[in-house]
């Protein structure tokens, strides 16, 4: 039994970023509200509005006539980018720099506020004369008091309630919860520990590639009657490992010749190539050899993981390893 996700439940939203995406005149008519420079954007709005709102009309005269700038023609605008995500309420802390205020805070109002608060602890030096960083200032519990204070010269003359916690948005590998009512609205994220399937594939060369398939995908194919892991354009799907799932790592010969690994008769140092996965994040798995109930000394005998990525004499595992069929009585 696992967790399906974590706790904590998030909103789909939309917002405007400005990743410098640039376009041309003409198509910056049709979506006039997303151009960046507000000069150009009130040049444009102002003409769309003389000529009763006529994209077409407009387009021809900005043909005709384009905007100059240092007699330059301007033929391209910077637009901002609508960017589907989620978000989830946070409390402030000194973890909100002007980079992720700017680029993290949904609400551009707030962000304006929390901006100006920050500037107010810039330069600020301790008593060793280091430069404090300002977040650690502006987002203390003092700090947010204050902000709270002088909230209405902060957001330059308009009232506004005070901010404890900021909706922050992220791109992230979230999945939505359901389809029907407001769980379709509602997104989470997979919970630690629920990767159960390390996918091995290959491709048209004999390369082995890899990836982790998450729990919702793997519950997603069972209800429709698939196998748990999903195939791959252009590669073979080779196998799947689970945590616990034994597997062999052949010598050169024997990947070689195949036909001279026999399962039935495998020697004492055949059997020291047989090793237990233990975990495996995105493209990384982690195994054991199976003989090994724990770490004599923590941390030091395989790695500071107690896992390890290859075998004792320095081959990758994942590359070349063969998965086996175990059943309830040890037979291979």
């Amino acid at each position: 039994r696992k967790p399906l996700h974590k706790e904590t439940v998030y909103g789909k939203v939309n917002i405007k970023t400005n990743y410098g995406k640039t376009i041309s005149i003409g198509n910056a008519i049709e979506n006039v509200d997303l151009i960046i420079d507000l000069d150009i954007k009130k040049i444009i709005k102002d003409k769309l509005q003389a000529l009763n709102n006529d994209v077409a009309a407009t387009k021809k005269y900005f043909k005709e006539n384009p905007i100059l700038h240092n007699d330059n023609k301007i033929d391209k605008v910077n637009v901002y980018e609508w960017v589907s995500g989620t978000a989830s309420r946070v409390a402030l802390n000194d973890s909100f720099t002007a980079t992720k205020i700017k680029e993290s805070v949904t609400d551009t109002a707030i962000q304006k506020i929390l901006l100006n608060h920050l500037k107010k602890y810039e330069n600020k030096i301790d008593e060793k004369g280091k430069e404090i960083p300002a977040p650690l200032l502006a987002f203390s519990s003092e700090g947010i008091e204050d902000m709270n204070k002088n909230i209405f010269t902060l957001n330059n003359g308009r009232k506004h309630q005070p901010i404890f916690k900021v909706r922050v948005y992220e791109a992230g590998n979230r999945f939505v919860v359901g389809e029907k009512g407001n769980k379709k609205d509602k997104f989470v994220e997979a919970a630690k520990g629920t990767n159960l399937y390390f996918a091995v594939y290959q491709d048209e060369n004999g390369k082995r590639n890899y990836d982790t398939i998450a729990l919702n995908i793997v519950i997603e194919r069972l209800k429709q009657g698939l196998t748990p892991v999903p195939e791959k354009a252009n590669n073979t799907l080779l196998f799947w490992l689970s945590p616990n799932d034994l597997v062999y790592v052949p010598t050169t010969e024997e990947r070689e010749n195949g036909n001279a690994i026999d399962l039935k008769n495998l020697n004492a140092e055949q059997i020291g190539r047989i090793y237990k996965m233990v975990s495996f994040s995105t493209y990384q798995g982690f195994f054991i050899k199976h003989d090994i109930a724990n770490s004599i000394y923590n941390k030091m005998e395989y790695s500071a993981l107690n896992k390890m990525e290859k075998t004792i004499d320095g081959i990758m595992i994942k590359e070349f390893c063969i998965k086996l069929k175990v059943d309830r009585l040890g037979n291979l």
